[in-house]
């Protein structure tokens, strides 16, 4: 056990009388324990039982802890003791400027003293106990206002920049000894505020409770928190302790190169648990290893604290999730090298994305090696605004590889898409590579354009989804897609899909229809009805958010089809309205005693740029009133029909709603 030391005792000889003649001074000089030590330390016996001290500094480890420190009390021996009673002191505190209070004490000898100290104005109640080489220590301040502790810890070298509010009460223990020192500090705030000059960290109202404890013998830290009421925003979070009250304990050694987590419990109301160890290098608090266990029974609201703020700004900005959910994870080096989750019930919409699954359950494996089988079951989801059934999928991920283990067959549209391979490697990294084929079941066709807010066709879509490949975020499809649609074919070719799962997802094609049934397409939405068959390209489609921004699109009747050619009254003024003409003509006169007319030919074209449509015909029709105009019904026998176009350049926009109103409208009425 180290001794304690007195370093000076040079006046001790020096007992000077001075006036009045029984007061007599003692230089002392300087005093010092193993963690303290006072200079300049004068007794003065003003009579045999009043005594006064003088320190000039108080040092504690190593910092100035008070400067004019001048007691003065009632003395009396007992045995070997000499006692303060009823005594006085005042104190010059870094921090907190000249305070004064209540003293009482005994003094041995250097290796044995006590002393009570008291300061009613700042709650204050220190106790000191000096035996052998160990000093006892316990502060207890109640009340105290934040701010005036910030100031305390400041003058502490403990600089906290910010500005506080509220108050705070204080509790400390410690024993300080030559070998091993303990201390165990309580705190607890009431309505706390806190503003960092930065803003990156706040409190508001903050209502807490913390206990920490500190063994040097093995280097143990014993934290307890509670988070009761209030706010706190500590970058990139925010805790609301009103909503979901937290409790935190943590046990870590503190060693010379890393702290080891032996145990971390957290928990956040009733929403879930976290437990946790693990390895954090001190270099640069980098983790090297870490080991979670987690049982999420609200995602929701553990979501919107603890894992939304680390999206912000990632294609997974805004991602929801409700249900429950547990598993695992395993850290190395910082990064992740397994994952196990088993959820139920889930609920997940990201908004960006336009991706949304409801009734997720299943359990979810990967590892970085070896393989990680998975399953999974959803009740509904939606890929924009297209609506998804129920499905279930088997897979393997490893690393950055995903795998299908069983075909997958995902219903959408009154139809499905049968995925018989999928296989994604270097997934996360512009190399992104895929193998997948599938077949697409009949969709519905009308639902599709609801869903994607096209004008409504009816029939259905199907075909084979050749292979896909995937690189630097552009999908294209190996090949051609083929459909059979109303009676004919429609032929996608040089498809691709550049971030369709991003905030602005683009899409490239070109497009082929060949012998479409025009009484199957017209019957389908109620545009009129045509017989014959009907051939249509449209190169250089450029869609932008799924909306047409570009093409050049021709659509005329198909040659040498020898099908009866009849258009209806209605489709001829759905026709003319769409080409700019006059509407409601044949249903007045004696053309209304007919119900439809023979045709020759009949086609459309549109050139879109910016979002407007240099419109066309099948040939340039005579010049009428000064007007040239272009055939977009060529009739033939009698009575004949010729629906002429002459509008050269409409709004897309526009001329989608005069389809959409085409389609919705009852058509002229023939009395």
């Amino acid at each position: 056990m180290q001794k304690l030391a007195v370093l000076s005792l040079a006046g001790l000889g020096a007992i000077a009388p001075r006036a009045p003649a029984q007061e007599i001074t003692v230089n002392v000089g300087s005093v010092a324990g193993p963690t303290w030590r006072a200079d300049n330390v004068t007794l003065t016996y003003l009579s045999p039982s009043a005594l006064r001290l003088d320190v000039a500094t108080v040092q504690w480890a190593g910092r100035v802890a008070a400067t004019k420190l001048q007691a003065h009390c009632s003395t009396r021996f007992v045995a070997t003791e000499l006692r303060c009673e009823r005594g006085r002191f005042s104190a010059t505190i870094p921090g907190w400027g000249r305070l004064q209070g209540t003293l009482e004490g005994a003094f041995g000898n250097a290796e044995s003293w006590r002393a009570r100290l008291e300061v009613p104005r700042h709650g204050l109640l220190a106790t000191l106990q000096q035996s052998a080489a160990d000093m006892n220590l316990a502060v207890r301040v109640h009340g105290q206002k934040a701010e005036d502790l910030r100031k305390l810890a400041a003058a502490f070298g403990q600089a906290m920049p910010g500005e506080f509010a509220g108050n705070v009460d204080l509790t400390l223990r410690a024993t300080l000894g030559p070998a091993t020192t303990t201390a165990t500090l309580v705190i607890d705030t009431r309505s706390l505020s806190y503003q960092e000059p930065s803003g990156r960290y706040a409190a508001e109202n903050l209502a807490a409770h913390g206990r920490a404890r500190w063994d040097s013998g093995p280097q143990r830290w014993t934290v307890q928190a509670q988070g009761r009421g209030g706010q706190v925003y500590a970058e990139p979070l925010f805790l609301d302790f009103s909503a979901l009250p937290t409790t935190a304990e943590l046990v870590a050694l503190d060693s010379k190169d890393h702290w080891r987590i032996e145990g971390l419990h957290l928990r956040q109301g009733t929403a879930g648990t976290l437990a946790a160890t693990g390895l954090i290098s001190k270099a640069g608090l980098r983790l090297e290893s870490a080991e979670l266990a987690f049982d999420a029974s609200a995602l929701a609201p553990l979501f919107a604290t603890d894992v939304q703020p680390f999206l912000i700004g990632t294609p997974l900005d805004g991602l929801t999730a409700q249900g429950t959910a547990r598993g695992s994870v395993s850290l190395r080096s910082g990064s992740l090298t397994a994952l196990t989750a088993e959820l139920s019930g889930v609920a997940l919409s990201a908004g960006r994305l336009g991706l949304a699954v409801d009734g997720l359950s299943g359990q979810v494996r990967w590892a970085n090696t070896g393989p990680a089988p998975s399953s999974l079951q959803w009740r509904a989801g939606s890929i924009g605004r297209i609506p998804l059934g129920p499905s279930e999928v088997s897979f393997r991920a490893q690393g950055r590889d995903l795998e299908l283990l069983a075909p997958w067959r995902q219903p959408l549209l009154e139809g499905a898409v049968h995925v018989q391979r999928l296989a994604l490697s270097k997934v996360g990294l512009p190399q992104l590579d895929a193998d997948f084929r599938a077949v697409l079941e009949p969709i519905d066709l009308a639902a599709l354009c609801r869903a994607l807010d096209w004008p409504v066709f009816g029939g259905t879509l199907g075909g084979q989804l050749p292979g896909l490949r995937v690189q630097n975020e552009v999908w294209s499809i190996d090949g051609a897609l083929e459909a059979q649609v109303f009676d004919g074919t429609v032929r996608l070719e040089n498809l691709r899909a550049i971030e369709p799962f991003g905030v602005l997802p683009r899409v490239a094609a070109d497009a082929h229809m060949r012998r479409i049934d025009l009484e199957t397409l017209t019957g389908t939405f109620s545009f009129g009805r045509i017989t014959g068959r009907l051939d249509g390209d449209v190169e250089g489609l450029r869609l932008l958010e799924w909306k047409p921004v570009a093409f050049d699109a021709r659509f005329h009747s198909t040659p040498g089809d020898h099908s009866r050619r009849r258009i209806s009254q209605r489709a001829i003024d759905n026709i003319s309205a769409i080409g700019g003409g006059p509407t409601g003509l044949l249903s007045r006169g004696f053309l209304s005693i007919f119900k439809d007319f023979s045709y020759d030919r009949m086609g459309i074209s549109c050139v879109l740029r910016d979002g407007r449509c240099r419109m066309d015909g099948i040939e340039p029709a005579p010049p009428h009133d000064g007007q040239v105009g272009y055939y977009l019904v060529k009739g033939r026998l009698l009575p004949r029909i010729d629906v002429v176009g002459y509008t050269r350049e409409v709004s897309w926009d526009t001329l989608v709603q005069q389809v959409e109103a085409a389609i919705a409208s009852g058509g002229p009425q023939t009395q």
